[in-house]
């Protein structure tokens, strides 16, 4: 295995691949399945009048909480020097927390404790994302980045697709379509943090690691845009393009059951089947696009071609006005869902300034661009829908679709990726 520098890793195994795909498919079923699906559920079980404007509370307040702690555990994770890792306690413990949550979820029946506790569940699993992303820049050299992006865009989906099978397994009744998916998702994450090595910090993050005050805390939610331009438009093209992907996350049990009348007790075999769609889709396209950009060194191509693709499939779902309409604009949306999350986190990490001391808190502030759209979406959601006399969510896609094509513009003026 060739030795790394002191400013890029080793080249990982392909069992590092797998093991790091495991934890990642782990996080993202935990982390997907209530935003997209059981939430959902839950809300429309408490209060069917006011699912849409309760949804989009929920969402949006967990989504804030989201935007706050990915970047600050980010920081706190780089600065952590534990005989256990900088790294592996914060998955691990995110992952537990987690779980306790939403298991008070699943028994509530009030609409107030559920946001409040799918705020703490937010924050608890973004702490987990937070070191489980700084992974790649502590541990995988550019030339294998493609490879690992992909990964992490396949699983992802694949999560999703574990989560909603999971649910369609157990059902939409109580405890079990929380309780699973965020064990299957502790489960993998642990086994990760128990067979990976988590290296220490370098010396030159020893420092800065005794001395986390207010100013630091705050520095963490900022990279200067002046400074390095290209971070900045990356984080622009993520934050323009998550907003179509949270707009279709969470609406799309509600496009189902009000726009194509799909009972809400059917609604969990629809939605399998969509992710079904979905993961097929990015699978065969990430894995495809991971081996190409690593193979011919360029990212902004491939970044921009999804951006589009995506924001035609959010287009294509609500225009043919038939559930086979909806899921062949899923299938094109997942194709460029699936190159997007391939390559960009690869693109990012290219441009993430400070990568050997400042990783997990940078990457923090590229993922408030993903954060911020999921508070977003829903805030706006149902004044878009409330137009026209109510029920327009085509006009809810549109402006999604419109928002990702100008995401896709936004990935051009970044000159540190080809």
């Amino acid at each position: 295995m060739p030795r790394g520098t002191a400013t890029e890793p080793a080249a990982v195994s392909n069992w590092f691949f797998v093991r790091y795909a495991l934890a990642y498919i782990g996080t993202f079923t935990a982390l997907m399945t209530p935003p997209i699906l059981t939430l959902a559920v839950r809300i429309e079980n408490i209060d069917p009048a006011s699912k849409g404007a309760n949804l989009g509370l929920v969402l949006g307040l967990g989504a804030l909480a989201a935007l706050i702690s990915n970047p600050l555990f980010g920081m706190l994770s780089d600065r952590t020097g534990s005989r256990f890792g900088r790294r592996r306690p914060w998955m691990m413990g995110g992952t537990l927390v987690g779980l306790a949550a939403l298991m008070i979820i699943s028994q509530t029946q009030s609409i107030a404790l559920i946001a409040l506790l799918w705020c703490l569940a937010q924050a608890a699993m973004n702490a987990t994302l937070a070191a489980i992303s700084a992974v790649v820049p502590d541990q995988v050299p550019e030339h294998q980045r493609g490879r690992v992006s992909a990964i992490s865009g396949m699983a992802t989906n694949i999560g999703m697709m574990v989560g909603t099978g999971i649910v369609a397994l157990v059902g939409t009744g109580g405890m079990p379509m929380f309780l699973w998916p965020s064990l299957f998702g502790m489960v993998t994450v642990w086994l990760f943090c128990f067979t990976n090595a988590d290296p220490a910090a370098p010396a030159s993050a020893a420092a800065p690691r005794r001395r986390t005050g207010i100013g630091t805390i705050l520095g963490a939610f900022w990279v200067n845009p002046l400074e390095f331009p290209d971070f900045a438009w990356a984080w622009l093209s993520r934050f323009l393009v998550f907003y179509g992907i949270a707009t279709l996350l969470a609406y799309q049990v509600y496009v189902l059951i009000d726009l194509f009348h799909v009972a809400p007790s059917g609604v969990q075999n629809m939605m399998f089947l969509s992710t079904l769609i979905t993961t097929v889709m990015v699978v065969i396209f990430a894995s495809l696009a991971g081996y190409q950009s690593d193979k011919t060194g360029k990212r902004k191509v491939f970044v921009f071609i999804a951006a589009v693709v995506f924001a035609l499939g959010l287009a294509v779902m609500v225009s043919l006005n038939s559930l086979t309409g909806f899921y062949i604009g899923i299938a094109i949306a997942a194709a460029g869902f699936g190159v997007y999350l391939s390559i960009d986190q690869a693109l990012v990490v290219d441009v993430l300034p400070n990568r050997e001391t400042e990783a997990a808190k940078n990457l923090g502030v590229i993922n408030i661009a993903n954060a911020v759209p999921q508070t977003l979406a829903p805030a706006i959601a149902p004044l878009i829908i409330a137009l026209g006399g109510g029920g327009n969510y085509a006009l809810l896609f549109f402006v999604a679709a419109a928002a990702t094509f100008c995401g896709a513009l936004a990935i051009l003026p970044v000159r540190g990726a080809k």
